[in-house]
């Protein structure tokens, strides 16, 4: 992306949790370290559990004026629910790098589902005046705490990246065009119990993280991984066994992504006669 004064503007996009405002703050730093104008601001959603995660970056060879922007010369989407807020920074120029698509690929590559953020910075980078040596050094610097294994897997999935992104010119433009609406849609894993009350367990399979706390918490054992559906990370999801479920909504209440949702339904009273 070549202009006469360099000046890109970029919104990541996800759920807290996968890593956006770490890309971004990677990101400016590596900037940052190349010479070049930069303005970071993170976004949060008002909700205080499983809400959208924004993060505006800008680079720049010249001074900027103002953190935020109106429309994004790169858009960075990772996970289905950020849809809403993202649609109106977008236009026909806008490049969409649809990291939904990618969900798996870490799992696929034996790597860590925590890397799936490196994986898309990796693909990211191809797109930004960077030497990618600066981008992976100041990611390694940003994880010196972390175990040497998780900070070797993300290397691996920056590099997987940046391969991804460097592919065969109608490949890689495949990768960078795939339209927002372009999403992975899964049905809801809806559990009915025949017992009266009647309960109604619901987990909501693109929100899932795969945390277990809620398997953690239930009293009754009724929850567990799936041996056959994976979560947006690429890991199993949580299923329930409907038939120990007592409705207790435990699992709804320490679920921190609102993946889960349980309603019991009371009979009905019998209705009062007239004198």
């Amino acid at each position: 992306m070549k202009r006469e004064h360099l000046s890109l503007k970029i919104l990541l996009a996800g759920e807290g949790g996968q890593g956006i405002q770490v890309m971004a703050q990677i990101l400016q730093g590596a900037a940052y370290q190349t010479g070049l104008q930069t303005v970071y601001i993170p976004n949060y959603g008002v909700e205080q559990r499983g809400g959208v995660s924004l993060a505006y970056l800008q680079i720049s060879t010249l001074p900027i004026p103002y953190p935020k922007f109106k429309t994004a010369d790169i858009l960075v989407l990772m996970c289905e629910r950020a849809i809403p807020r993202v649609k109106p920074y977008q236009d026909s120029q806008t490049q969409v790098i649809n990291g939904i698509f990618f969900l798996n690929t870490s799992a696929q590559h034996n790597l860590s589902p925590k890397t799936h953020n490196m994986l898309i910075l990796g693909i990211l980078s191809t797109l930004l005046p960077i030497n990618p040596e600066v981008i992976r050094q100041t990611m390694k610097k940003r994880f010196q705490k972390a175990s040497a294994l998780l900070l070797n897997q993300n290397e691996q999935a920056f590099l997987l990246g940046r391969g991804l992104g460097l592919r065969l010119p109608q490949d890689a433009q495949r990768l960078k065009k795939i339209p927002v609406d372009d999403h992975r849609k899964w049905s809801d894993q809806i559990s009915v119990s025949k017992k009266h009350p009647k309960i109604i367990h619901t987990i909501i399979r693109r929100y899932c993280k795969s945390c277990g706390i809620c398997i953690s918490r239930c009293p009754t054992k009724a929850l567990h991984f799936s041996k056959t559906l994976t979560g947006i990370y690429g890991t199993p999801i949580v299923e329930v066994d409907i038939k120990k479920c007592i409705g207790c909504k435990m699992c709804e209440t320490v679920c921190p992504d609102t993946a889960i949702s349980v309603k019991k339904e009371e009979p009905l009273a019998d209705s009062p006669q007239k004198s």
